[in-house]
């Protein structure tokens, strides 16, 4: 078993372009299926799954900056707001160390 292929297929999905992620879904789903749930396959899952949401996350704050500065201060984006909110919850959604501190 190449347990490499498996952190190549998660990253694929993550960073490579757009054919790669709908390119041959049968294989990928074979890939996946081979790979049993060993906890060091489950990391590399988890970890991919967190840098992705996170990304997702930063780009949402940096599309909100970006529109907030060209109004200069005069407009409030609440469509980018809400993406951030939108992001900040899938983030919290991946487990309790990850969810933001209530006061």
């Amino acid at each position: 078993m190449n347990y490499l292929a498996f952190p190549l297929l998660v990253l694929s999905q993550i960073v490579g372009p757009p054919e790669s992620r709908t390119a041959v879904p049968e294989y990928q789903a074979k890939a996946v299926s081979e790979f049993a749930d060993t906890p060091e396959t489950l990391a590399i899952a988890r970890r991919a799954m967190f840098e992705k949401r996170y990304q997702q996350l930063v780009d949402a704050m940096n599309l909100f900056a970006t529109r907030y500065n060209e109004s200069k201060g005069n407009i409030w984006p609440h469509k980018e707001a809400e993406a951030i909110k939108k992001a900040v919850r899938r983030l919290e959604s991946l487990g309790p160390e990850f969810q933001m501190a209530k006061k």
